[in-house]
């Protein structure tokens, strides 16, 4: 065997998947808590878009249809027809 090398090949690389050396110091919780909450603010930041428009869109439905009510009070009525309190239990 030679004295130059390492009897075993597997020791020449440190393991790429193994944790922090335990004498190295941690990171500071801020950059820890920071680290946690990447991936909630990106979520938050790109579905922004998407729930902009859906309250743009709730908000413009509720004043069409308070616009639509106003010129024609009787047009859910018409449309949408509910049975009467007694048309739903028929007697024979």
């Amino acid at each position: 065997m030679n004295a130059d090398r390492s009897p075993s090949r597997r020791t020449d690389y440190p393991d790429p998947n193994a944790g922090p050396h335990p004498s190295e110091p941690l990171p500071s919780r801020g950059a820890m808590i920071a680290f946690a909450a990447l991936p909630a603010a990106t979520v938050a930041a790109l579905s922004f878009p998407t729930a902009a428009a859906v309250a743009l869109a709730a908000v413009c439905g509720a004043v069409a249809g308070v616009a639509i009510h106003r010129r024609y009070p009787g047009a859910v009525e018409r449309t949408v027809r509910l049975p009467d309190d007694g048309g739903a239990v028929r007697e024979a």
